[in-house]
């Protein structure tokens, strides 16, 4: 599951030359979805994941390397890549509460259980990264105005007409 902010819709609108958030919906690369946040809940855009032959990201185009080795590559990146892909493998948990100061704690999630890289080199301090900080600030405008639009979006198709009319534009 990839959770995606206004800030990553606008990219991938962007990317894929579409005229508005709808047109994600309309292709099939996103839905919404109700998730409680808090005490409210609200309509939370993911990423829809193909299903066949795998479960796996639109955007992932696997292919085979020179070496002969499979590989994964994401036609996202470097600047196009959702905020949860760009931050991958930190973990960004935010406790919010809609005034004063904003709560993180980040952590490392592993990309994978027994990865051989985990554990080797240097120590890092783990924290937001410096040049991702106005994304991250911009993510919690977005989920601020997710929330004061809750009583507007009662169901995913007023939450779509919200998202379309530029509503969610932080």
């Amino acid at each position: 599951m990839v959770r995606l902010t206004g800030g990553d819709m606008k990219l991938l609108v962007t990317r894929l030359d579409f005229s508005s958030v709808g047109d994600l919906r309309r292709q099939g690369l996103v839905t919404l979805v109700r998730e409680s946040v808090g005490q409210a809940f609200v309509w939370r855009p993911h990423m829809r994941f193909r299903t066949r032959p795998v479960r796996q990201c639109p955007f992932l185009v696997n292919d085979v390397g020179e070496d002969g080795l499979y590989r994964g590559l994401c036609s996202l990146h470097p600047d196009f890549k959702p905020l949860v892909c760009t931050l991958s493998p930190l973990s960004r948990e935010v406790d919010d509460l809609g005034t004063g100061a904003v709560v993180e704690t980040w952590s490392f999630v592993p990309p994978v259980e027994g990865c051989p890289g985990v554990g080797q080199g240097g120590g890092l301090e783990i924290g937001p990264p410096r040049d991702l900080r106005p994304r991250l600030s911009e993510e919690i405008g977005w989920m601020r105005s997710l929330l004061a639009a809750e009583p507007l979006c009662p169901d995913e198709d007023s939450a779509w007409a919200w998202l379309e009319s530029g509503c969610a534009s932080s």
